[in-house]
């Protein structure tokens, strides 16, 4: 009796791990891949000689104006083109769409390193996807193309230090989401799979990326790697970009980002003085699905 008992409690966990797996696999594809994917020695990114391997694109090739979108994460692969911003942007149909590779994606190494990246390895990887950007942007220009670039989150961290190593020759260029000199206490706090959180009042906290239940060392190890990249907003970048052209950036934050927390009034006058196009929206850090507000975006980041 005793051993059926545990048969049926043994069984009934398998059903929920199996549950829990299908549910992942449909719904959260990324999430899968970083429970299951296996662990990696870290090896630096080598990027492909052929830009045309840094990309994807949808829509007409030899349109007069590509569309370059720089994801958040950092995440291992792509996103879903669904939940791009494009589907949200007035007449994105017409738009020939440009989704560029980061250094994570075509390199797993990276996202599944054991030991744990460090600081310096971060910085590099980060860099190397500055300059993919950097070469798609110039490929697209070299056909005599208008290049607008939408960054969000850590791709806006990406077009910094694109920014930083680069010249800037895209013909409009969106940095959202991100500061250009976080607070350094939010860097500390970005540890042991806990990530900043900013408050109503940007006193910044931190708090666990993940729920209970998920915080098992594979999973967490992934968590810390992602977070290593992340810390690289480290950099001062007013003081890096002081030298830097930025007439054609747009600057845009949410009032309510909890993640990121909002700029400073330093930071403001420091764009300002830079000619930078600086929109505030009554948004949180992930809410810039919404049709409205990416229109704003877009006429700023085209007149």
């Amino acid at each position: 009796m005793r051993f059926k008992k545990k048969t049926i409690i043994l069984s009934g966990f398998l059903v929920m791990i199996l549950m829990f797996l299908a549910i992942a696999a449909t719904k959260n594809k990324q999430l899968l891949g970083l429970i299951l994917l296996p662990n990696q020695q870290y090896e630096p990114t080598e990027i492909p000689t052929d830009t045309t391997d840094l990309f994807e694109y949808d829509g007409y090739i030899r349109n007069e104006i590509a569309y370059v979108y720089v994801q958040g994460g950092p995440n291992w692969e792509l996103f879903d083109r669904k939940i791009s911003p494009f589907n949200w942007m007035p007449n994105s149909g017409n738009f020939l769409k440009v989704y560029p590779y980061q250094s994570q994606i075509i390199n797993q190494s990276i996202i599944f390193s054991n030991p744990i990246l460090t600081d310096r390895q971060a910085q590099r990887e980060v860099e190397v996807s500055a300059e993919m950007l950097y070469r798609t942007i110039k490929y697209f220009k070299n056909q005599d193309k208008k290049v607008y670039v939408f960054c969000i989150s850590h791709g806006s961290q990406i077009g910094l230090e694109m920014l930083r190593n680069y010249p800037n020759i895209s013909d409009g260029l969106a940095l959202t989401m991100i500061r250009f000199d976080v607070n350094k206490e939010a860097i500390d706090l970005t540890s042991g799979g806990k990530v900043p959180y900013f408050n109503s009042n940007q006193e910044v906290t931190s708090r666990y990326l993940l729920p209970k239940f998920l915080r098992f060392q594979r999973l967490n190890s992934r968590v810390e790697n992602m977070a290593t990249m992340m810390k690289v907003s480290r950099n001062r970048y007013s003081e890096l970009l002081k030298d830097r052209d930025l007439s054609n950036v747009v600057y845009v934050y949410g009032k309510y980002d909890n993640k990121v927390g909002c700029p400073t009034q330093q930071e403001l006058d420091f764009l300002k003085n830079k000619g930078v196009s600086i929109l505030e929206l009554n948004c949180g850090h992930d809410d810039l699905g919404n049709s409205d507000y990416l229109d704003k975006i877009n006429q700023i980041l085209i007149n």
